[in-house]
């Protein structure tokens, strides 16, 4: 099954060498489909997102922001570095409004 839309997620390691500490930036993608959303390490059944939101801090081009699925197994916390519009428009196409989310 093909996803509607993907949104690119970041991760930030830190690696400690002898002489040296380096930040490793890696990315994956967050997939919404007719019936889920998918990581490499994560799966949620539409039905249990209640909603997707975002934040960025700061305005700076450069600058992490923050995408947030609540859903009934709490909130998860994922690192962006775009807009996940797309994404949220696609979500509220499929998943109708309830008293968590209007």
């Amino acid at each position: 099954m093909t996803a509607i839309v993907k949104q690119r997620c970041i991760e930030v390691t830190q690696e400690i060498g002898l002489l040296e500490k380096r930040i490793v930036e890696s990315s994956f993608e967050l997939s919404l489909f007719n019936d889920r959303i998918e990581t490499e390490s994560d799966r949620f059944p539409l039905d249990s997102v209640f909603d997707i939101s975002y934040r960025f801090p700061s305005d700076s081009p450069d600058s992490l922001g923050f995408l947030y699925l609540h859903t009934s197994r709490g909130v998860s916390t994922y690192k962006i570095k775009t807009s996940p519009e797309q994404l949220i428009q696609e979500f509220k196409k499929l998943v109708p409004e309830t008293k968590y989310r209007l």
